[in-house]
């Protein structure tokens, strides 16, 4: 899809973000492998340093890769504080700010918003959940989705291969050629993430 030619449809909705950092902590923030590379490219960390593996039987059921170990199926999230919030949170007065912001995962981009494709076509709409939870929702101007339909080509391929690269691991613990380790797991990723460092 070229991102030029991306037919969108979108809700007529005031929306500006009051920096509450509300969304940082109620929701666990799924990740693909670009967001993974992204983030630890600015921050220098490893990604094991700032992801977690969310078990799925904990969850509801999330449009995201479900990745199988030798213990269960989990999501990759980015990892929690102990008070909830975003390891990349930080508190700037009385502002939660993103530490990542210039490069957060898409996830992160579109909130309050959802997208999804139906027929060629991108819809977005206000996510559910988000409706009389965040305060930025019905505040300042209407919404231009801008940056989402700028992004959201970017977004689907990434998502895309994230689901094969997952598929890919999830055959060869099923095989028997992985242990289905944690660690196993991360160097797996790693290995993904540098091989996307440097094909970019």
């Amino acid at each position: 899809m070229a991102q030029n030619r991306i037919l969108a449809m979108f809700p007529r909705v005031r929306f500006t973000c009051t920096l509450c950092g509300e969304c940082c902590r109620r929701y666990w923030i799924p990740v693909t492998h670009i967001d993974v590379a992204r983030i630890a490219e600015f921050t220098g960390m490893k990604p094991r340093d700032f992801l977690a593996l969310f078990p799925k039987d904990m969850a509801a059921d999330w449009d995201e890769p479900v990745i199988k170990l030798r213990d269960g199926e989990y999501y990759l999230v980015l990892k929690k504080r102990l008070d909830g919030t975003c390891i990349f949170n930080k508190w700037v007065g009385d502002k939660l700010i993103c530490s990542v912001h210039l490069v957060k995962p898409n996830v992160c981009r579109y909130y309050p918003f959802i997208y999804w494709l139906d027929g060629g076509i991108v819809k977005f709409e206000v996510y559910d959940k988000a409706i009389g939870y965040c305060p930025g929702i019905n505040r300042g101007g209407f919404a231009s989705f801008r940056v989402e339909i700028s992004s959201v080509g970017e977004s689907m391929r990434a998502k895309s291969e994230f689901r094969k690269i997952i598929n890919d691991w999830n055959d060869k613990v099923s095989r028997g050629l992985i242990d289905g380790s944690i660690d196993s797991f991360f160097n797996y990723l790693e290995s993904i993430v540098n091989s996307s460092k440097k094909g970019s």
